[in-house]
């Protein structure tokens, strides 16, 4: 039977409202199936009744009469899809769904409670119970577990600081060293803005100054205990007494969503135990499949997790410019140039995360390579050089193979960058992370949007597992971003919400077999994830024979080499 759904435009508001088989009131009424609030609509106003043959509509003898383009209506008059329907001065309209897209594949459990984005509307004055949910059982077990290890209290100062600025509705978050000004005394900063000292809470925090912006005054009275409990947690840190050696540090969490995927999970696992060293790390993969992602955590794996992780985009900037973001540059070099630090010395002591390394020059490739041998650099113009104690990571989405062949890329400079390779995969071979990337992006636009969220539809789901995704996990971020600004409180994101682009990437080059087989084994992968490789639990999940899922999973090549 087909599934409807009643659209209503009220006041510059959009509500859908599903219709099952059977009667439904529309009115002003409580009790009304299709409540619509406006003065023009009647307690009693009329009847939506739906069967199999369609949908027809009755006024109940309202005061302002419902019309169906134009045409008032008498008696039970069926209802075609698409016109415009008139309840008093309310326009609606009815439209046909795919079954799919009523049925949420991901709920949004966990969606923030609206707030107005609007700056100048005072947003509630109480705390949020999702920001002290996320503070207390997802973030300060972690807290708690570095003051336990006796992390130094730098490294829980920069924790502290990320739970705040990504549970709480700063605006900006900063935790400086007391009393030490410049460079030197900055721990950790998220955010951007000024310090509004109408909104910004000031607190001591041990040998710290924490300071937190929110967006409105109000929102700093409601949340200033927590920030002050946060500040008393960093105060609580004491690194390891002299003699005595603090607990190994655990890798750190995976990025979020973490990966469900089999290769992702062991390529992060070989991470962690590369970071322990000091090895060099050359990170391939195509254009937005988490590159600096991957290089950020094994930069907060690493001993070197509490000094400074640097990144360049080597790919933004012509040569000269390049050089000069790589090694500083000395005063007076040109006229008006004021002296300056590069990347390589911002990083000393760090990690310098060097992105796009296969289209740097040659000559800057020779520049780099002295660097990396002799642990110093000369400043543009410079006589003396400078220390660059430094931790090299790079990445490319070039074939390095092919430019050591032709010469493009210099042999002894890969050597120096490549004692471990990580070659990430294009998001198509990945499919099984896409329901969580779209609920963690969705989760993450909603919050910014002060939005209330339902999910993800069955069907949309399906379209977004399906997809080519040739932009990868970067394209499929901005495509949730998009999608976001289409939906209001309770809304599910559905197929219509996808741009056209998406949808037609889903079977470019494909017969419906190949489309068909590809959302197969998008749901295969997802079930096997789920139960961690149980072929028989998977096979019950997914309604089949055990026997018929192995043939199936040796067909579609997903048997374990």
């Amino acid at each position: 039977m087909p599934v409807y759904r009643l659209v209503v435009e009220e006041g510059g508001r959009t509500t859908r409202h599903p219709l099952a088989p059977g009667d439904h009131l529309v009115g002003s009424a409580p009790e009304a199936q299709v409540r619509i609030g406006s003065p023009a609509v009647s307690r009693r106003h009329a009847r939506l009744s739906v069967a199999a043959e369609g949908v027809r509509v009755e006024d109940l003898g309202s005061r302002n009469g419902t019309r169906i383009d134009g045409r008032r209506v008498e008696g039970a008059t069926p209802l075609p899809l698409g016109v415009p329907l008139l309840f008093g001065t309310v326009e609606a309209r009815l439209e046909r769904v795919a079954a799919g897209e009523l049925e949420p594949a991901i709920e949004l459990s966990g969606a923030p409670r609206p707030r107005s984005s609007d700056p100048e509307r005072a947003p509630p004055a109480t705390v949020g119970l999702g920001s002290l949910q996320a503070f207390a059982f997802d973030r300060l077990p972690a807290i708690l577990g570095l003051l336990e290890a006796r992390a130094e209290p730098e490294r829980v100062a920069q924790a502290v600081g990320a739970t705040l600025a990504e549970e709480l509705p700063c605006r900006r978050v900063e935790i400086v060293r007391a009393g030490v000004t410049g460079g030197e005394g900055w721990i950790f900063a998220a955010g951007e803005g000024a310090l509004d000292p109408r909104a910004t809470i000031r607190v001591p925090a041990g040998p710290f100054e924490l300071a937190a912006v929110f967006v409105h005054e109000r929102q700093l009275a409601a949340f200033a205990p927590l920030v002050a409990t946060a500040a008393r947690l960093i105060g609580l840190a004491r690194p390891a007494l002299g003699g005595v050696r603090a607990a190994a540090p655990s890798p750190p969490p995976l990025p979020e969503p973490p990966t469900v995927d089999p290769a992702m999970r062991r390529l992060y696992a070989d991470a962690a135990k590369v970071a322990r060293g000091d090895v060099s790390v050359l990170i391939l993969g195509e254009s937005g499949t988490g590159k600096e992602l991957l290089a950020r955590y094994l930069h907060a794996a690493s001993p070197r997790a509490r000094a400074p992780f640097v990144a360049l985009n080597c790919a933004a900037l012509p040569r000269d410019l390049l050089e000069s973001e790589l090694f500083g540059i000395e005063k007076g070099v040109a006229t008006g140039v004021a002296s300056r630090p590069g990347k390589f010395e911002l990083a000393d002591r760090g990690t310098l995360f060097l992105d796009e390394i296969g289209d740097m020059a040659a000559e800057t490739q020779a520049k780099i390579l002295r660097v990396l041998q002799e642990g110093e650099v000369y400043r543009v113009g410079a006589a003396a050089p400078r220390s660059a104690d430094v931790r090299v990571l790079a990445a490319t989405n070039r074939d390095l193979g092919a430019m050591l062949e032709s010469g493009a890329f210099r042999r002894d400079l890969y050597h120096r960058i490549a004692d471990w390779t990580a070659e990430l995969p294009p998001l198509a071979r990945r499919r099984a992370d896409i329901p969580n990337l779209a609920a963690h992006f969705l989760t993450a636009e909603a919050r910014r949007l002060g939005l209330a969220v339902a999910g993800v539809s069955r069907a949309a789901l399906d379209a977004l597992v399906a997809a080519a995704w040739p932009g990868n996990v970067r394209q499929l971020e901005r495509e949730i971003a998009r999608a976001a600004l289409f939906l209001a409180d309770g809304d599910l994101l559905e197929t219509r919400h996808l741009s056209p682009a998406v949808l037609t990437e889903t079977g470019r080059g494909a017969t419906l077999r190949e489309r068909l087989e590809r959302v197969e084994r998008a749901e295969i992968e997802r079930e096997l994830a789920a139960v961690d490789g149980d072929v028989a639990a998977a096979a019950e999940r997914l309604g089949l024979g055990r026997s018929t899922l192995y043939r199936r999973i040796q067909e579609l090549g997903l048997a374990k080499e």
